[in-house]
C-alpha cells in the first residue's frame, strides 16, 4: 500500500517534529505501507487560523493525489474546546462535501512542546548526554511548555541554544512512542487519528 501524506500545522518548527512522529506511528502500524513524498502544500494561514480554511486545502491536496490530510493545532491553555469542535465541523464538511481524504488531527495540550518533554531520556539524550534525566512534571499541565522546553534546553546546552528547531528531527526520532502516549493523552488521541485513517483507507 502507498501512501501519501500532506501536513496543516501551525508553525515551521512543528514541520521539524508531527511529520517524523506521523511516520513513526504509521512504520509501528503497519510496516509494509510505502510513504511517498508528501505534499509540499501549506496552509496560507499563520498559527491555528488555517483551521477554518481546511476544506479548501484539503480539496487542493487532492489534486495532489494525498490520502491523509494531518492537521496540528495547539490548545494554548484556554482554547481547547474552541478548537476541537473547529476542527471536528472542519472534518464534517470535508466529509459532507465527499473530499476524498481523510484527516488525522490532533490537539496538543496546552502546546506542542508539552510532547517534547514527555520523554525526559530523549531530550537529555540529544543535548547532553552527560547528564542525568530529571523527571519532569506531567506535561499537559504545563500552562506554557514552550518556556520550560526553553529553559531546559537553555540550561543543558549552557547558554549556547534555548530553541529545539536546529535538533528537530533528532528529537523526534528519539522519542519513545510509548512513553509520550501515555504521558500526554492528546498524543495518543492524534495517533488513533492517525490509524483510524489507516483503516478506512484499507477498508476503502
Amino acid at each position: 500500500m502507498n501512501l501519501k501524506l500532506g501536513y496543516a500545522l501551525e508553525g515551521n518548527s512543528d514541520y521539524g517534529i508531527i511529520p517524523v512522529l506521523t511516520e513513526r506511528i504509521i512504520e509501528k502500524y503497519d510496516n509494509s505501507i510505502t510513504l511517498e513524498k508528501p505534499s509540499k502544500r501549506r496552509p496560507r494561514q499563520k498559527g491555528n487560523g488555517f483551521i477554518k480554511h481546511l476544506p479548501k486545502l484539503a480539496k487542493n491536496l487532492v489534486d495532489d493525489d494525498v490520502d491523509i490530510l494531518v492537521a496540528v493545532v495547539d490548545a494554548d491553555v484556554k482554547y481547547g474546546s474552541e478548537r476541537r469542535k473547529l476542527l471536528s465541523e472542519v472534518k464534517e464538511k470535508c466529509s459532507g462535501d465527499n473530499i476524498a481524504l481523510c484527516i488525522a488531527d490532533g490537539l496538543a495540550i496546552n502546546a506542542l512542546e508539552a510532547w517534547l518533554l514527555a520523554d525526559e531520556n530523549a531530550l537529555f539524550k540529544i543535548y547532553d548526554g552527560s547528564l542525568s534525566p530529571q523527571k519532569t512534571k506531567d506535561p499537559e499541565k504545563e500552562p506554557n511548555p514552550k518556556e520550560v522546553l526553553s529553559k531546559i534546553i537553555l540550561k543543558l546546552t549552557e547558554g549556547i541554544e534555548s530553541s529545539y528547531t536546529s535538533r528537530a528531527n533528532e528529537l523526534a526520532n528519539e522519542i519513545d512512542l510509548q512513553i509520550l502516549k501515555d504521558r500526554c493523552g492528546s498524543f495518543g488521541a492524534f495517533a488513533t487519528n492517525i490509524i483510524n485513517c489507516l483503516k478506512k483507507l484499507k477498508r476503502d
